[in-house]
């Protein structure tokens, strides 16, 4: 390892200190909007998420009564494009950083939106917290599983709103199969699948040009090992460990965080996993084929596979004992009483009518200022992230990683 490299350990170490020993503003201390406050934001991340959090926030902010405030990247081109964009919008610019926890002492800020790589959501999300700041965090919330428990464990003790990126969750749809479902016309829960497949993994569209002067490459990497600069892994990094787990995080947990939402379950039991090669040849180093099976309280199964190299075969589906809840249409569900015989099998395809709901961005500006719950609170954040981090678990040991609830701990068994 390079001398001045900064571990994980020593990473979290400071960047904890850097946090419960700053003196904050005053405004830190009071960082909840009024009923007639503006709600001041701050943009963490202002990549292709980014940008597209960015205009959900503009979008509502003169409904919610917002405005951004400070804008935050390590690499100036972003920085600078999202500043110009919302000059723009808004008619005044906000204030660029470089360094997102210069960002968390801006004057007049009450919540941030975090949507930077992976590995870096929990330490800012609990840096966040600690600064009295609400959050609009991207999924997965974390990919580390002591991270995740820390930025957790922020959340609460600070009293933090956070919206998990999970949008899915929001849509009427999506909000009418759960009416469905737990209304028990679909019967007792079997199993829940999902196939996400692709021909070329989805990390090979985000590659880019970039010299290593235009931003800061050990801010990037955070606690990871130094490793040399790496315009790839930087641009690519959805396809590099330790800074994604891959389809796991960024397809998966999508399909996961609706099971919970639609079912009320959590979380899950178990899970054991497998990855496989295909026919692309890169030197990505996470997994571009992966399947996964869940084990879920009541006795259902959930299961997820993506492959690459083909990008048929889709489909989203709950199979219950009486009748299939098709949801490979997101946006036009049918229930139907296909392969049951079950006495109160459904009798006829039906379209599962939509409930409306607040697009997730503004339940979440909503919230900020209301100080309920959003949709994607911090605890399905938490399960929803644990559904990401025990399929990669079991790669890694190529054992059924069981989660123990009471202890709050993964066991290999």
């Amino acid at each position: 390892m390079k001398p001045n490299a900064i571990t994980r350990r020593s990473f979290i170490a400071a960047s904890s200190a850097f946090t419960v020993g700053r003196t904050w503003t005053a405004a830190s201390y009071a960082r909840v909007a009024g009923s007639n406050d503006r709600i001041g934001i701050g943009l963490i991340g202002c990549g292709s998420r980014g940008s597209a959090l960015r205009q959900e926030v503009l979008q509502h902010a003169e409904a919610a009564n917002a405005r951004v405030l400070a804008v935050c990247d390590i690499w100036d081109a972003m920085r600078e494009k999202a500043a110009q964009h919302v000059e723009d919008i808004q008619g005044d610019a906000p204030q660029p950083y470089a360094d997102y926890r210069d960002l968390l002492s801006h004057a007049g800020l009450h919540a941030v939106v975090i949507a930077t790589p992976d590995h870096q959501h929990p330490i800012m999300l609990r840096d966040a917290a600690r600064a009295k700041l609400d959050a609009y965090v991207e999924k997965p919330l974390a990919i580390d599983f002591e991270d995740l428990c820390e930025a957790y464990d922020a959340v609460k003790a600070n009293g933090t709103i956070v919206q998990n990126g999970t949008q899915l969750r929001s849509l009427p749809s999506f909000t009418g199969c759960r009416e469905f479902v737990t209304s028990g016309r679909l019967g007792t829960i079997l199993r829940f699948e999902q196939a996400r497949n692709e021909y070329v993994p989805y990390w090979h569209q985000y590659l880019r040009e970039i010299k290593p002067e235009n931003t800061n490459w050990q801010a990037f990497l955070m606690y990871a090992e130094f490793q040399p600069w790496n315009p790839e892994v930087y641009t690519g990094w959805m396809g590099y460990r330790p800074f994604s787990n891959g389809a796991f995080g960024g397809y998966m947990t999508h399909f996961t965080d609706l099971v919970h939402y639609i079912t009320g379950v959590t979380p899950p039991l178990s899970v054991v996993a497998m990855a496989w090669k295909n026919q692309h040849k890169a030197p990505f180093t996470v997994p571009a084929s992966v399947q996964a099976v869940f084990e879920y309280p009541g006795g259902f199964s959930v299961s997820y596979h993506t492959t690459t190299g083909n990008g048929g075969a889709n489909f989203f589906r709950a199979i219950g004992s009486q009748g299939i809840l098709d949801m490979t249409d997101w946006n036009h569900p049918v229930a139907s009483g296909e392969g049951s015989q079950d006495p109160q099998a459904l009798k006829e395809k039906t379209a599962i009518p939509p409930i409306p709901r607040d697009e997730h961005m503004l339940n979440w500006l909503k919230c900020v200022r209301s100080r309920e719950q959003p949709n994607a609170d911090i605890d399905a954040g938490f399960y929803q992230a644990l559904t990401a981090i025990m399929p990669d678990e079991s790669l890694r040991q190529g054992r059924r990683i069981r989660f123990d609830s009471v202890q709050r701990k993964l066991i290999a068994v």
